[in-house]
């Protein structure tokens, strides 16, 4: 039987700065693939990720409009990291492997993200191949789903006596 886990020790700051390390590795990692594919500035990203609410005009040259890109990103960051230290407790119950929790958790932010979330949005759609989908879910596995895990597991962990 494991020992009781703390899970009142998922304080604001903790998710908030769970919410930054997760949120900054994933748009690294956007980024820098992006980048790489293409060519094409990391910016491209950013205007994609504003495109979202502001439809084509987040192409239009503004030079705030990769800035909104970056609010929103950490937006969606916050709100799926704070869903994960809420549904922590009642899943770490079920499901003892921090490991296979952060798969879980990665492979749900892509189908929330990919089918539910992108297309209600003004995002120019782009086609589903098996590459994108494979690296998309790892690196939402990796960058996402790995670090709020490990975190969750590191403060939840019951004090050694």
């Amino acid at each position: 039987m494991e020992a009781t886990r703390q899970y009142n020790k998922f304080t604001s700051g903790t998710i908030a700065l769970t919410a930054l390390l997760a949120g900054t590795l994933d748009l690294a990692t956007a980024c820098i693939l992006f980048t790489v594919r293409s060519g094409k500035s990391f910016v491209e990203v950013l205007k994609f990720i504003a495109s979202a609410i502001l439809g084509p005009a987040a192409y239009n040259g503004n030079p705030a409009i990769p800035w909104l890109g970056v609010l929103f990103h950490y937006a969606i960051a916050f709100v799926f990291t704070t869903v994960f230290f809420l549904a922590y407790p009642v899943v770490r119950k079920w499901i003892h492997n921090t490991y296979l929790i952060a798969v879980l958790y990665g492979l749900l932010v892509w189908v929330v993200m990919n089918l539910i979330v992108l297309p209600l949005t003004h995002v120019r759609k782009v086609p589903f191949t098996t590459f994108g989908v494979v690296v998309g879910a790892l690196v939402l596995i990796i960058m996402i789903g790995l670090p709020l895990a490990l975190v969750a597991e590191k403060v939840s962990a019951p004090e050694k006596k």
